[in-house]
């Protein structure tokens, strides 16, 4: 690899972080108390989101696959989403009009944003496949994009209430959240560009091949039994990471008694996944893919089931959820590389390049996740009934909710293990296959 490649690749994620943990985090509240929108129109923006993405993140394989530019399959993306993701993007945080207008125009940026940066995130992912079919380096790069997705999760949560509140003082509380999502834009769009450039030479185009059509895109997912065991066990561990993330503020406030430690909480939870990550192409030279996967998600298990039994305070929970996540994010950190795996399946079982679609499946498991864990965080809520009024709160109650925070994701990370078993890939057959649909493409020529 170049060596602009090895020190700047993940700087993409850094970027996109810092846009989209200012919308899944803040976005509610910006509809709620800042443009103050009525509860109705907010249910609507936000209650259809989880749908719209997932059927975004489809489209926008399907898209990948259908279209070539003379420059190569993927790299000209990163320059022409960013610009359109820019505009629709900040208009999420804009109040236009009326209330009904003002939901529209947001819902308008919404619905366009999601759509478009769905396309360059998930050819971000695909370029890996084009820079080396070493097993090792695409652990590597698949890890650098983890890395950058945690660090932009970590500066978005300082970044936002320190911008909002100082532009607040300046322009006032709708146009300080705009002019906050319009910076972080340009971050991303600088951020990706830089992508572009230092993958030059990396996206070349087959000449005379055939865009695959609908029904070479079904094909690829029915015969690829690897990218249906893979999108369910990614799925279910990510149902457990983002139910320990969201209920952190329920945590603190009811078990630890201070909801003013859920900032501290998270960080620290954000910075374990980063270590892991840097750790993650070690661990794979040494073990391979698959049995570095399975280490990490049993020390992910341990530590984080280790907090069942641990004293109640920020040091203990945190210094365990810290280690915690440094053992996910040796699996999360491969999470690329595994569906670039099921592209390479694909391409080489059907002869047909679909890798567009089957790295859309990457976003696709984000996005079941995100829905499936609001129904099951309301749910356990509802069961322990949980009231946010209450400023004493019973000692079952905060049993209850340290079964939220903890037992339930331990559960999920458990159950995640059975469809990985059935991945059947591994790191020497998938270079093998890489090699001859090489061999094919050259004869082709």
């Amino acid at each position: 690899m170049k060596k602009s490649i090895k020190s700047l690749w993940g700087i993409s994620e850094v970027g996109f972080s810092l846009m989209s943990t200012m919308e899944t985090a803040f976005l509610v509240f910006f509809l709620t108390d800042v443009a103050l929108l009525p509860l109705s129109i907010t249910a609507i923006i936000t209650g259809f989101s989880a749908l719209v993405d997932a059927v975004a993140a489809v489209l926008a394989g399907i898209v990948i696959d259908k279209v070539t530019f003379k420059t190569g399959k993927y790299r000209q993306w990163l320059l022409i989403c960013p610009p359109i993701v820019t505009f629709f993007f900040v208009l999420c945080f804009t109040k236009i009009g009326g209330n009904v207008t003002a939901g529209l125009i947001i819902g308008l940026g919404y619905i366009v944003s999601h759509f478009v940066w769905n396309i360059c995130w998930t050819v971000n992912r695909n370029i890996i496949s084009t820079i080396s079919n070493d097993p090792n380096d695409k652990a590597f790069l698949s890890a650098r994009l983890a890395v950058g997705s945690s660090l932009g999760k970590i500066l978005a949560s300082f970044a936002v209430p320190a911008l909002s509140s100082a532009f607040i003082v300046a322009v006032g509380g709708v146009s300080a959240y705009t002019l906050t999502a319009l910076i972080f834009c340009l971050v991303f769009w600088a951020a990706y560009y830089i992508h572009y450039f230092i993958t030059k030479g990396h996206d070349t185009t087959q000449q005379g091949a055939k865009p695959a059509t609908l029904a070479d895109m079904a094909k690829s997912i029915v015969v690829n039994p690897p990218l249906i065991s893979f999108l369910l066990h990614d799925a279910l561990r990510l149902l457990a990471f983002y139910i320990t993330a969201a209920t952190a503020s329920y945590f603190c406030k009811v078990v630890i008694g201070n909801a003013a430690l859920s900032g501290t909480m998270l960080i620290m939870f954000y910075l374990g996944c980063v270590v892991g990550g840097l750790f993650t192409k070690t661990v794979v030279e040494k073990f391979g893919s698959k049995k570095a996967t399975f280490i990490g998600m049993i020390g992910w298990f341990v530590f984080h089931a280790i907090c069942l039994v641990l004293p109640n305070n920020l040091y203990a929970i945190g210094g365990a959820l810290f280690l915690a996540q440094a053992f996910f994010g040796i699996t999360y950190g491969q999470t690329a590389n595994y569906y670039g795996m099921c592209g390479a399946y694909s391409e080489w079982k059907t002869g047909q390049n679909t890798r567009g679609v089957i790295m859309a499946f990457c976003s696709l498991a984000i996005k079941l996740a995100i829905a499936l864990r609001g129904v099951i965080i309301t749910a356990a809520l509802a069961s322990i009934g949980y009231k946010a009024t209450l400023k004493v709160f019973p000692a079952a109650m905060a049993s209850g909710i340290k079964n939220v925070y903890v037992l339930i994701p331990c559960i999920f990370i458990l159950v995640s293990l059975i469809p990985l078993a059935f991945f059947k890939l591994d790191d020497k057959k998938v270079a093998e296959m890489e090699n001859e649909i090489a061999k094919r493409k050259a004869g082709a020529v």
